[in-house]
């Protein structure tokens, strides 16, 4: 004879976790998840600039701090704990490798620090600093988003295959996937398939921390850089990031996809854009 038994156990947490890769619109959308979350958001730091944050950390800062529903770091990496009784929503925001470079470039440029990298970029032009950096640092210049997200970042040999397809599974099992360059068409599908589990979230909001510009076409891209870095050195920079340019075209293939199924798309774009619009002007 069957036994009916009622086990006491937890109700569900619901947390979105960013994993920040820098200059990949990461203070952007920082900036929409602690305005959607209120309260109830918390940026995660390693002790040093160059800590790595693992599933085990996210999950004791997660147990610790049982209101917290989403969480953003520049330093935690993937894979994704699992925690029981919770479920997690990861965004992780990729972009075309050689304009997040030249981004790189422009941005220690524009600060005032004395970290090795802004001394550099402010004592070089743009192909003196690519070819220093090319000849002493391999793990800034070379298929870096698929090396941090299959190999949390660590740099012990060159990128290869098995690293791009282990990113590439990574990318389609998020809950956001998104590209710089489709960064609205990657928050539309975002908010709407998540849905089910936070209603009513806007991720919208004005651009944060852009040092200039995303080019809008591949062949504006192209000529742009070219101009900039001379046509050897972008010949170089496209050979030395191959995955990653792979992955990118990958996560473009998974956001348009994801784009596809959400309904009424051309009202919710509208939608969004004015909710940009909205910002910026309250912003100014």
């Amino acid at each position: 004879m069957a036994i009916d038994v009622t086990l006491l156990t937890s109700k569900t947490r619901f947390v979105v976790v960013h994993f920040h890769i820098f200059k990949n619109a990461g203070t952007s959308i920082e900036h929409a998840l602690e305005r959607e979350f209120t309260g109830r958001f918390a940026r995660l730091h390693g002790s040093t600039p160059d800590s790595m944050l693992d599933a085990e950390d996210l999950s004791l800062f997660l147990h610790e701090h049982p209101g917290i529903q989403a969480v953003t770091s520049h330093h935690l990496r993937y894979p994704l704990p699992a925690i029981r009784h919770t479920v997690l929503f990861d965004f992780c925001f990729l972009r075309h490798p050689l304009d997040r470079l030249d981004s790189l470039y422009s941005y220690y440029r524009m600060i005032d620090s004395a970290e090795a990298l802004s001394r550099d970029a402010r004592r070089l032009d743009r192909p003196e600093f690519f070819r220093h950096l090319i000849d002493r640092a391999p793990h800034l210049i070379s298929n870096v988003q698929v090396m941090q997200i299959s190999r949390q970042g660590a740099f012990t040999r060159p990128a290869n295959d098995a690293d791009l397809n282990l990113a590439t599974a990574t990318v389609r099992n998020m809950a956001l996937p998104g590209l710089v360059e489709m960064y609205s068409e990657s928050m539309i599908a975002g908010e709407h398939f998540l849905q089910p589990a936070f209603p009513g979230l806007r991720l919208g909001g004005q651009p944060a921390n852009v040092s200039r510009r995303i080019v809008a076409s591949a062949e504006e891209r192209e000529r742009r850089l070219i101009q900039l870095w001379g046509r050897d050195l972008h010949r170089e920079m496209k050979r030395l990031n191959e995955l990653d340019m792979e992955l990118f075209h990958r996560t473009e293939d998974e956001v348009r996809r994801r784009l596809s199924l959400v309904p009424s798309v051309a009202g919710r774009a509208e939608n969004f854009v004015n909710r940009h619009k909205y910002a910026e002007a309250l912003a100014v």
